[in-house]
């Protein structure tokens, strides 16, 4: 039995909270009209309600006309309680009338009573934790008749009872009928305190069962679901003379009709249809009419995920194949914030009820189902305004916490001109003042904290992308004043990333050797505290590496200090001032030909000579 539902004509939806509370709404005015809280309501809180009718004698007055039956019916919500005690809350009086209890037994104090059902016709049924239904008297306010409902099953936390729903019939019989949701859906028969099993419908519906009934003439039809399904099965349950039983009293078979039990398979019951759900029902609510086609049955359930889904299905045979809703209703405000739905009931006029969350207000509206459209969205609520800012202020330093974006001031990294950020699509004016004064500033005078500023940037550009030559072009700067501050602004996170690109650049040439010393000192006197708190595996490899190219020093020192006393002992090089021994000098082409022409002359007056003195021989031989 769920803990909330509607009265029969659709006036009032009673719920019942939590921590125990009642709570009545109107329906056509939206009001809380009553809230009332028993006085068992921390040690016996209410489990379970139901409406029911009470028809009330009033005694004619002398000269009054005699009032009929419907005037004399009033609401009445019954409340089951964890003690075992049943309260009759009028919602006229406004408070609780009559207590049932059981003053035969003490037992019934210490059971709970988990489901309520009520029929006009055969009066108010209580089912307790220990399976044990009880029929009451309304008007003697005591127990009529007790049935025990024996539910075997070997998981106990499935075997109790969790709904209960009567069955009305139109036999000739005194029997009643009723269906018992546990591990299994069974149909009993209560007849003068004896129950007997009638059919087993084999479907599971526990733990928390949600039971409707919608007849037409003589035939009845059961809704089941469960809270922890998304499925809704469809019964028929229509009682006969020729039920047959369950319990052992089913006459003995024959022979042949034996043979043919054992040869052929046990028939398992399948619901006639079902109806699927987008998640497990909360609450659900059938209604069948009858036309000319034959009959309908329209079906409204509300979900836990917050929306209702109303089915419209023409009775006709059956079918396996799960049966999709019409239509799916949703709440939702003007900016899309979904409003979840909690409760729907069917009229008589076709529309449904719906009751939604509206803010901390339960809302109910009569709407009626858009058969042209899969989903219906309600928009109602108003829109979320958004939130305005207030004027907060600190204390300590007197800042306002709503200052707009628009009005930050920058400052350029060079000394330039300071400038505001400009709105998309402004134009940036800079006065003629801050243009003289960019014009007349010193370059030397400037500092280089932005020079340092860049230098951390670009080393932590190199370590982020792993690139050897912006890593080298920042390591190699051999100034410990740069390399002091260009490491104090050096993130955490990349201090690991230098210390291994140090190393690598240890195990290298002796000039690089020596800025790793410079950059190394200068990180260890910068982010000491880090390094001790940091594994030393990296200072472990970096102490191993200059330990061991020291070594070396000693050995380095002795051979050049040898080498340079040889050079001194060698004394200075006499034989470089010595004369050479050989010397040719290649002369000009003019050079040539004058010495050419003087040798040619010389040899003319040679020849000449010759020939003079050959002629005197000559002649003097002659002679």
């Amino acid at each position: 039995m769920a803990d909330a539902a509607f009265s029969g004509d659709g006036k009032y939806y009673a719920a019942l909270t939590h921590d125990g509370r009642l709570r009545v709404w109107d329906t056509e005015t939206n009001v809380l009209k009553q809230e009332y809280t028993p006085d068992l309501h921390l040690t016996s809180p209410p489990s379970c309600l139901q409406w029911i009718n009470i028809t009330r004698s009033v005694s004619p007055q002398k000269g009054v006309r005699r009032k009929s039956v419907s005037e004399q019916e009033t609401q009445v919500i019954v409340l089951g309680t964890t003690s075992g005690k049943i309260l009759l809350y009028s919602i006229v009086q406004g408070k609780v009338e009559t207590i049932l209890t059981d003053q035969k037994s003490s037992e019934i104090h210490n059971n709970k009573v988990k489901c309520l059902d009520w029929h006009r016709k055969y009066g108010l049924y209580s089912c307790t934790s220990d399976n044990v239904v009880h029929e009451w008297d309304l008007q003697s306010a005591s127990v009529r008749h007790k049935y025990n409902i024996n539910v075997d099953n070997k998981s106990k936390q499935t075997s109790g009872v969790s709904a209960i729903k009567i069955i009305p019939h139109n036999e000739k019989s005194s029997s009643k009928y009723i269906i018992a949701a546990s591990w299994q859906l069974r149909i009993w028969r209560f007849q003068e305190g004896h129950a007997s099993l009638v059919k087993n419908l084999g479907h599971n519906a526990a733990p928390r069962a949600l039971l409707v009934l919608a007849s037409s003439g003589n035939t009845c039809w059961l809704i089941e679901g469960s809270q922890n399904e998304r499925l809704l099965s469809f019964w028929d349950v229509t009682v006969t003379e020729e039920a047959p039983l369950m319990n052992g009293d089913q006459p003995t078979p024959n022979k042949r009709q034996r043979k043919k039990s054992i040869g052929s398979a046990p028939l398992v019951p399948t619901p006639t249809y079902n109806f699927v759900l987008e998640d497990a029902p909360r609450i659900i609510d059938v209604n069948v009419e009858k036309d000319e086609s034959g009959s309908k049955i329209q079906l409204s359930a509300a979900t836990r995920s917050g929306v209702v889904h109303f089915y419209s299905h023409l009775l006709n045979g059956s079918s396996t194949k799960p049966i999709k809703p019409s239509v799916t209703v949703q709440v939702t405000t003007a900016d899309a914030t979904p409003l979840p739905l909690q409760c729907c009931k069917l009229t008589t006029t076709g529309d449904m009820l719906l009751g939604y969350m509206n803010s901390t207000a339960l809302m109910f509206e009569r709407v009626t189902p858009d058969m042209n459209t899969k989903t219906q969205v309600l928009i109602r609520g108003d829109k979320k305004e958004s939130k305005k800012k207030v004027k907060q202020t600190n204390e300590v330093n007197k800042v306002r916490s709503d200052q707009k974006n628009d009005e930050v001031t920058y400052v350029e990294p060079m000394g330039g001109v300071t400038r505001k950020r400009t709105t998309p699509g402004g134009q940036v004016e800079v006065s003629m003042e801050a243009r003289l004064a960019n014009l007349a500033l010193d370059v030397k005078s400037r500092g280089r904290s932005a020079v340092n500023q860049n230098y951390t940037k670009l080393l932590m550009q190199g370590l982020h992308s792993k690139d050897k030559g912006i890593i080298l072009t920042v390591l190699q700067n051999d100034d410990a004043t740069v390399a002091a501050r260009t490491v104090s602004g050096l993130p955490a996170d990349y201090v690991p990333l230098l210390l291994d690109q140090l190393a690598d650049m240890a195990t290298r040439k002796t000039s690089q050797c020596a800025a790793v010393c410079t950059w190394l000192g200068a990180t260890l006197r910068t982010h000491a505290a880090l390094l001790l708190a940091a594994p030393p595996a990296r200072l472990t490899q970096l102490l191993a590496i200059l330990t061991h190219r020291r070594s070396h020093l000693c050995q380095l020192l002795n051979l050049k200090g040898r080498l340079e006393l040889a050079c001194a002992q060698r004394g200075p090089d006499t034989h470089l001032e010595a004369e050479p021994v050989l010397q040719y000098d290649d002369t000009s082409s003019e050079e040539e030909m004058e010495a050419e022409q003087y040798e040619s002359d010389e040899s003319a007056h040679s020849w000449d000579g010759a020939d003079s003195g050959g002629g005197a021989s000559e002649s003097g031989d002659s002679d």
